[in-house]
């Protein structure tokens, strides 16, 4: 036996979720990064990682001022982690390509705005369809990954850069200014960026772009004294809208869903982002997977040719 077969921990009885945990902190370099990979919270991270120490009787990850650094143990721990990830991987690529069944889970992740307020309300017509097709919506900033079968779709306003995976730009979302008539009633309706740098307030959400269109936005948002409320969600960012606190950026489908607010007519040329849907190129093949994603585009086609937000 060699000295680095020696040094690998025993990886037998294990939990493969601790192991999912302790590779997600060795990829990132970090406890909290690795929660925000799994969407998760710190703590349950940490307490995972702990776990897996005390069943190994082994010290495997070290925090210091410049991240988690391994120590050899878990750096042999990270080898034989990703060996079992890739035979599992394989399994189920294998598994769910060959799965000619339209029944079962499709797991579809989205941004939190697109799953709640696009998604969700053109899902009840696809039940009817397809009854014993379970639908999963994961809704985050973060995406989840494809390439380790976190879902089996994607379809999101913005890029991706997932591996292995088929990408189709479905069309561009336009974003307009919209606030609420009782905010325009006390503040006024601007008409220009400079009107609205001159005592408005601004309700902001946490992942807008800053460059090229968007920049007119983002020094209006760099100004903390004009902010009335920042939020990582776009539910929370259209209620504080509908609420009066502020003038928000919403993407356009927001007028058919929320029709009490008012989009403004400011004088500026509307940013936009790209509405993506993805899927892996071979658990895609699944009948399951398949008739969502046809659902996804035939919903969204019919969408683009009658509503009157994008062309207005």
């Amino acid at each position: 036996m060699t000295r680095s077969e020696q040094n690998e921990p025993n990886t037998n009885d294990l939990d493969w979720n601790d192991l999912r945990y302790f590779l997600e902190v060795a990829r990132n370099g970090s406890f909290s990064r690795a929660a925000n990979a799994l969407n998760t919270h710190q703590s349950t991270i940490s307490r995972r990682v702990a776990l897996l120490e005390h069943r190994l009787g082994s010290l495997l990850a070290v925090r210091t001022a410049q991240g988690v650094l391994l120590t050899d143990d878990g750096i042999a721990l990270r080898r034989q982690a990703e060996r079992m990830e890739q035979i599992l991987f394989e399994v189920r690529q294998q598994v769910i390509a060959g799965d000619s069944r339209l029944a079962g889970p499709v797991r579809i992740g989205s941004t939190d705005g697109f799953g709640v307020f696009w998604i969700t309300p053109r899902l009840p017509r696809f039940g009817l369809s397809y009854p014993d097709i379970q639908v999963q919506l994961h809704c985050s900033e973060t995406d989840p990954r494809l390439d380790r079968l976190e879902a089996d779709i994607v379809l999101r306003l913005g890029h991706t850069n997932e591996a292995n995976s088929r990408v189709e730009v479905l069309g561009a979302m336009p974003f307009s200014f919209y606030a609420s008539p009782n905010y325009l009633a006390n503040y006024g309706t601007p008409k220009t960026l400079g009107e609205m740098a001159d005592g408005h307030r601004l309700v902001l959400h946490d992942y807008y772009p800053r460059d090229g269109l968007w920049a007119g936005w983002t020094a209006l948002a760099d100004k903390p004294e004009r902010v009335a409320i920042q939020t990582n969600s776009s539910a929370a960012l259209v209620a504080a809208c509908r609420a009066g606190l502020g003038i928000a950026l919403l993407s356009d489908y927001a007028r058919e869903v929320v029709p009490d607010l008012v989009r403004l007519a400011v004088d500026w040329e509307r940013p936009t982002l790209p509405v993506i849907l993805v899927s892996h190129a071979e658990t895609g093949r699944a009948a399951r997977v398949e008739a969502m994603l046809s659902y996804l585009r035939e919903e969204y086609s019919q969408w683009m040719a009658t509503t009157s937000v994008i062309s207005e």
